[in-house]
């Protein structure tokens, strides 16, 4: 591997936004209940409060695994507005399973040998409106 390959490898890495801890803010509206991984600012929405994180689950994991295969990195830099942050601070956590989302890592993408990643899932709930 040259010298250059190797310094756009080490600034890709560099790059990759830290992903250790995923952060969900529930609430609800009209009826339905909302999902939204503030990380990621991705929103999923259900008949209850599990099914709208179970829906969130599975489009994180997608986007998330989606961002590394293809090495369109930058799609795992978006953040929620600094609003849906501070309605997550204000809310009162609570508890949905499972709390850990396994992300499958291309080999392309490896410079150590890693078959997945598991990343926790910390959720609030929206104070009622």
């Amino acid at each position: 591997m040259t010298d250059i390959a190797v310094k756009e490898l080490l600034s890709e890495s560099v790059s990759l936004p830290h992903l250790s801890l995923l952060h969900y803010l529930l609430s609800e509206a009209t009826g339905k209940y909302i999902a939204h991984c503030l990380d990621l600012d991705l929103v999923a929405t259900g008949q209850n409060c599990e099914e709208a994180a179970m829906k969130l689950d599975r489009l994180v994991k997608a986007h998330i695994e989606l961002a590394l295969a293809t090495q369109q990195l930058a799609n795992l830099a978006t953040k929620a507005p600094q609003s849906f942050w501070d309605e997550y601070a204000d809310g009162k956590p609570i508890e949905l399973g499972p709390r850990t989302l396994c992300i499958q890592i291309p080999e392309s993408v490896q410079i150590v040998p890693v078959s997945e990643s598991k990343l926790r899932i910390v959720a609030r709930a929206a104070h009622a409106a």
